[in-house]
């Protein structure tokens, strides 16, 4: 693939082979890349490594797992051979699949402890007014901030 038409034509053809409901998109980063997502908003960034100079070898494609927040959990991405879109779909089923589960899991993790720790501060700054005040009380809020609650 030498163009980026022709790249457009293979992450195409690539997504049918993944399943019926998944679209690419185009991906603005440098080189030769494309986005496939899938109606689960599982989404992959799909780009076509720099041409090597010997030209025995076959063209490679890196494919990276695409996570909402990147900053605590590093994409996984698979290496592989674009011998074809069908062989390339087998490998991300494969080998990338898996990861990217794994990748989402930790990610719901890490955001569910981030949460917990963010209570937990919440709670403790709330009780430590409320000593520092004596009489004072506390009424939780459940509307969005500014609204009066009432019609």
């Amino acid at each position: 693939m030498t163009t980026q038409e022709q790249f457009d034509a293979f992450a195409a053809e690539l997504a049918r082979e993944l399943g019926t409901h998944c679209r690419t998109a185009p991906l603005p980063a440098e080189g030769t890349s494309r986005l496939i997502v899938d109606d689960d908003g599982r989404a992959l960034r799909l780009r076509q490594r720099q041409r090597q100079r010997d030209s025995r070898h076959p063209e490679r494609l890196r494919v990276y797992a695409a996570l909402p927040d990147e900053s605590e959990v590093s994409a996984p991405s698979i290496g592989v051979t674009a011998s074809s879109a069908r062989h390339v779909a087998r490998e991300i089923v494969r080998r990338l699949y898996p990861l990217h589960a794994e990748a989402v899991q930790h990610a719901a993790e890490i955001t569910a402890l981030r949460q917990a720790e963010e209570e937990d501060a919440r709670r403790s700054a709330v009780e430590a007014v409320t000593r520092s005040l004596p009489g004072s009380v506390v009424q939780e809020c459940t509307g969005a901030p500014g609204s009066s609650g009432s019609a």
